[in-house]
């Protein structure tokens, strides 16, 4: 596969398959949020730093020259086929795989709150973006698309504007 901003975005999908799974499978998202909380993160930066190094391989493919318009798009490429894919993971997941995901993570994100006697309006509160953030209505996946797309077009913004380069040097020394 040629294009690194493909190639990349599926690598970063798998990785989050084979990741999800293993979290399933050890308990991280079924019985024990208190590790799950911290492992869910691993995904996340996995597509981070694939978003980098798309960016860093199609400059290398070109020859060292890149210009920001091609080290974003191949940024973005990565962040749609990501979060694309992930909506569908997740949705999937939460809504046939593991139903008690989202009671059981409400249940434990409520005990942490009340275990550091927040105020009922508090606890209100971050149930509330629990809820919407874990899933189960169409608004909670839309976002968790956007929001994705959204942090990693920021990392392809950033790393295409470190790594552009118009003109190879050629110094002859």
């Amino acid at each position: 596969m040629k294009n690194p901003g493909i190639r990349y975005g599926i690598i970063a999908f798998i990785i989050t398959v084979i990741w999800t799974i293993a979290e399933h499978f050890l308990g991280w998202n079924t019985t024990n949020h208190e590790t799950g909380q911290y492992a869910r993160l691993m995904g996340s930066f996995i597509f981070y730093f694939l978003v980098i190094v798309a960016i860093y391989q199609r400059r290398k493919q070109q020859g060292g020259r890149m210009s920001f318009g091609e080290g974003f798009s191949t940024g973005a490429t990565v962040s749609v086929i990501y979060a694309a894919g992930c909506v569908l993971l997740y949705s999937v997941y939460g809504e046939l795989i593991n139903t008690q995901y989202k009671p059981t993570l409400m249940a434990f994100e409520r005990s942490k709150l009340e275990a550091a006697h927040a105020s009922p309006d508090a606890i209100a509160a971050k149930m509330k973006q629990v809820d919407l953030s874990s899933g189960g209505s169409v608004l909670s996946y839309l976002l968790l698309f956007v929001f994705m797309f959204i942090f990693g077009a920021v990392i392809a913004v950033i790393v295409s504007l470190i790594l552009k380069r118009n003109k190879v040097s050629t110094n002859k020394n």
